[in-house]
């Protein structure tokens, strides 16, 4: 990490320090809709009343808060009872909500204070709603960035919608990969080329510099080569040769959207981060990192993330060609199969890098993710670099 890149980050700590104490020593508590509240446990029906039951004359009575589970977020499920909301079907007034907050140091050190949580917000609020893309329900968010407190509100997909959710353990069949091409297709088509990231989108950061952002705050090159190191024989011969270049080619990778068309992208589509409906169609959320790329990135991570290596190389092209089609029928231009495939080669580190990161976070960083999930991914997705040859697809 370099010098300035050390003081913003020692900056950034100290002022997320001064905020968590100030909240554990006040405890102040949330009522009104604009105000966040400190934790889930600190959510009162007062401000749940003005948050969920605005225009339908109802209020909530009391909830329960059921914990979930802890990693770059902390998540829960609030059951909630309403009074005077007769007539108003579940679908205004939702029986539960899946909730996600920053209540601890090092979540809003990591997510709150870095803008991954005021971007999901605002996906939830500006972007979901007026696009095609297959995601939960937001119902209410609210953040402050200086200070990393946030929380959000969203469908709790588990009980109002009959999906399975993706766990990298347990990898797709091909029906369900042509279903994340497709997927994926809507999500970067629909906006590709789109004047709104001129206008009341321009606060969506390019891909190269959201991982700026991150190269500052959260040191991604030093904590992807610890990674590497932790994965020991995982990592394939020819990669760990080029360990102290990854990173710059890596981010040479992120350049190449100054050359091509870009729209949105999720950019942390692992295996996890999916669910799939009854009718076999394949949806994403955990919309934290998303910012204007191109595509491909994207459908790498995904497959290497979800699929086998015998299935994603004896898939990968066919998908890649499904995906061009569909692509070019979503946004209205065409998309060249070679040329996908190409830019497919050269897109591979993203998703590795992440993954690297994960395994080697640092004292300072919430435990985002098993360790044994992440070699199973950084297996897969090492062999898939290796595989596809991005080392030379990028200097070529």
């Amino acid at each position: 990490m370099s010098m300035s890149a050390s003081v913003a980050s020692a900056r950034q700590m100290a002022r997320v320090g001064r905020g968590y104490l100030a909240d554990v020593v006040r405890r102040p508590a949330a009522r009104t809709a604009g105000q966040i509240p400190t934790a889930p446990e600190r959510v009162t029906d007062e401000w749940l009343t003005a948050t969920l039951c605005r225009g339908t004359g109802a209020r909530v009575r009391s909830h329960r808060l059921e914990p979930i589970s802890r990693g770059s977020t902390v998540r829960s499920r609030l059951v909630l009872e309403y009074e005077g909301a007769d007539g108003v079907d579940e679908q205004t007034l939702p029986p539960t909500v899946f909730v996600k907050a920053t209540s601890t140091f090092l979540t809003r050190l990591q997510v709150g204070a870095t803008g991954g949580m005021s971007g999901e917000v605002r996906f939830y609020d500006r972007i979901g709603p007026s696009t095609p893309i297959l995601a939960p329900t937001g119902y209410h968010g609210v953040c402050d960035r200086r200070s990393g407190r946030s929380i959000l509100l969203l469908e709790d997909l588990a009980r109002t919608r009959d999906v399975t959710f993706g766990e990298v353990r347990s990898t797709l069949d091909r029906a369900h990969a042509e279903a994340l091409v497709r997927s994926l297709a809507v999500v970067h088509g629909c906006l590709e080329g789109s004047p709104r990231f001129a206008g009341d989108l321009r606060w969506v950061l390019s891909s190269r510099r959201l991982q700026e952002v991150l190269n500052t705050y959260v040191d991604s090159e030093g904590r992807s080569v610890a990674g590497l190191d932790l994965a020991g024989d995982v990592i394939p011969a020819p990669l760990r040769a080029l360990r102290s270049r990854l990173h710059g080619y890596r981010m040479r990778a992120l350049e190449l959207d100054d050359h091509c068309p870009v729209g949105l992208v999720h950019h942390d589509v692992h295996a996890g981060n999916w669910f799939a409906t009854a009718d076999g169609r394949m949806g994403l959320f955990d919309w934290s990192a998303y910012a204007r790329g191109q595509g491909p990135r994207d459908v790498a991570y995904a497959l290497m993330s979800s699929l086998t290596i015998a299935d994603r190389r004896a898939w990968e092209r066919e998908l890649l060609a499904l995906y061009a089609a569909e692509l070019s029928e979503v946004s209205g231009s065409p998309h060249d199969p070679a040329a996908t495939w190409t830019a497919y080669r050269q897109q591979t580190l993203h998703g590795l890098c992440f993954w690297l990161a994960t395994l080697g976070s640092g004292s300072l960083q919430p435990k985002m993710q098993p360790d044994d999930v992440s070699m199973v991914n950084i297996e897969r997705m090492a062999q898939a670099v290796v595989d596809l040859d991005t080392f030379t697809a990028l200097d070529h």
